[in-house]
């Protein structure tokens, strides 16, 4: 049975290819980078853009999310080229605020790979 959506009105069926990315390291980077993101003060900030290079780099997909005890790492895709970026949460010790540092970790190369299906 396929799925409906709003007053029985089947839902459009997709035959596209499906596509995964293969990310390759092009180059370790260990760079300070300023992220636009879409609310400042939330706790996880939906990611807009950074700047690289007084470059602004566009986010069109986050591949991959990793978080651990003080950072979180992504995967992002852009319109120039893809990186992993690592967002540190350091701590103020005389006003115990949280402060966040974003950092381009990698340079990467990106290969889609058609699965067949």
């Amino acid at each position: 049975m396929r799925k409906t959506r709003g007053r029985g009105v089947p839902a459009p069926v997709r035959s596209e290819p499906q596509i995964d990315l293969v990310f390759v390291e092009r180059a370790h980077r260990v760079q300070p980078i300023v992220m636009e993101v879409d609310r400042p003060q939330a706790f996880r900030p939906r990611l807009v853009g950074f700047w690289l290079d007084q470059q602004f780099c566009f986010i069109t997909r986050v591949a991959a999310v990793r978080r651990e005890h003080d950072a979180a790492y992504y995967r992002v895709v852009t319109d120039r080229g893809a990186f992993d970026l690592r967002d540190v949460r350091l701590m103020d010790r005389a006003t115990l605020r949280i402060r966040r540092r974003w950092e381009l970790c990698a340079e990467l190369d990106v290969i889609p790979v058609a699965r067949p299906g």
